[in-house]
């Protein structure tokens, strides 16, 4: 019968159990390269190694032969062991220091690189260049032949010990943080595009809410007016149903595309505004109304349904209520050569008035230009002149090929 409390070979261990097991050296690597919890755990993880050592120039002092037993040699090893302990220690720590200051990427490299080469040269000029055995020699005054061989023998220690103390230093602790800053780099960047991505998603929900919010509004209040014109003035009627096939023809299209992309041209917008305004003419033949743009302009991006929302406003709320002709005056310009404004003004009641109501058209298009240009577009209502209301867009000039 098979033992449920061993564990089958080859599978990995529970995460909880996986880092109880671990030692210091594998704890330091759940953390960032040259952090101070990273530089903590390193640190006790070269403890052990350095007792040992301090333990074998012990022993290597105490079975030294008598005649070896001189200040130099013991010195020699005192120092060589200071010199690992500074190969381990010193470097490692200048680059956590390093990491601290938050320098730009190149710098921070260079410093990086910089504070362990500290960490190489430092106990490499403490290191002992003569050996043992010459140390113990006394002062008698060499040959020719032997100062060369000396010189060669320093050359070839101080190249062993240059490599020796590289990797002590942390040449590869180095390798490891060129690649973790490079993986993180990469993490950050897609953890990036997914919170782009989610907040476009919930701006695009929240755009169709609104929009969804302004297409009934006006739609039904016209099919209403169709159908009262119908009942008292079939010929009337009939215009207004001409009148809204041309209306539905240039909003239809701007529908299907705001579901794709939240900007349609100026142009559509104006062709819907006329439309719109032929269908409440035909109904209250007493309105008048005019739309100018320049040419150039009805190729710029605008958001849909703005447009017309403010012109319903102004029928709805100034001119239905005003006895008498009314106008409705719907223009476009350049303003500043970086900036659109729309302006509808009518001259009808008054602001008071106009002001009057929901006014959920006016939140829906304030909170649109909001989350499609934050502090660059505004909505703005004033008086008219000669009475009325003006109500302005401004956005900014951008074409439709460049907003796509």
């Amino acid at each position: 019968m098979r033992n449920p409390v061993r564990p089958l070979h080859d599978q990995p261990l529970p995460a909880g159990l996986a880092s109880k097991l671990a030692g210091y050296a594998s704890t330091a690597r759940q953390y960032p390269i040259f952090g101070s919890t990273w530089f903590g755990y390193r640190m006790r993880s070269f403890l052990a190694p350095m007792v040992l050592l301090a333990l074998l120039v012990g022993v290597i002092g105490a079975v030294m032969p008598a005649a070896a037993r001189v200040p130099a040699v013991y010195l020699a090893l005192a120092v060589t062991w200071l010199a690992v302990a500074l190969a381990l220690a010193l470097g490692r720590a200048l680059a956590v220091v390093v990491c601290r200051q938050q320098w730009p990427a190149r710098l921070e490299v260079a410093g990086v690189v910089f504070a362990l080469l500290i960490g190489i040269l430092v106990p490499l000029a403490l290191t002992p260049l003569t050996s043992v055995g010459q140390a113990a020699k006394g002062a008698r005054a060499p040959t020719p032949a032997q100062v060369e061989r000396a010189r060669e023998n320093r050359l070839v220690n101080l190249a062993i010990w240059f490599v020796v103390l590289a990797w002590l230093a942390g040449s590869l602790d180095l390798v490891a943080w060129l690649r973790q800053r490079r993986l993180l780099h990469d993490t950050a960047l897609l953890g990036e595009v997914a919170r782009y991505k989610d907040e476009r998603n919930e701006v695009e929900m929240r755009l169709a809410i609104l929009a969804s919010q302004v297409e009934p509004h006006f739609l039904f209040n016209t099919l209403s007016g169709v159908r009262a014109a119908m009942l008292s003035d079939p010929a009337r009627g009939v215009a207004m149903i001409d009148h809204l096939v041309d209306y539905l023809r240039a909003t239809i299209p701007q529908l299907r595309a705001d579901q794709a992309h939240p900007f349609v041209s100026l142009g559509s917008q104006l062709d819907a505004a006329q439309a719109y305004l032929g269908i409440i003419t035909a109904r209250m033949p007493r309105l008048q109304s005019r739309i100018d743009c320049p040419p150039g302009l009805r190729d710029t991006a605008m958001p849909p349904l703005m447009l017309i929302s403010l012109v319903e406003n102004a029928v709805k709320h100034g001119i239905e209520l005003k006895k008498g002709p009314g106008m409705i005056h719907v223009s476009a310009a350049c303003k500043d050569g970086a900036r659109l404004e729309l302006s509808v003004a009518d001259d009808g009641v008054g602001f008071g008035a106009a002001t009057t109501g929901t006014g959920i058209g006016l939140v829906n298009i304030r909170e649109r230009l909001q989350h499609l240009f934050g502090a660059e577009a505004a909505l703005a209502l004033r008086a008219g002149v000669d009475g009325g209301m003006v109500a302005s867009i401004v956005l900014p000039l951008r074409p439709m090929q460049d907003s796509a």
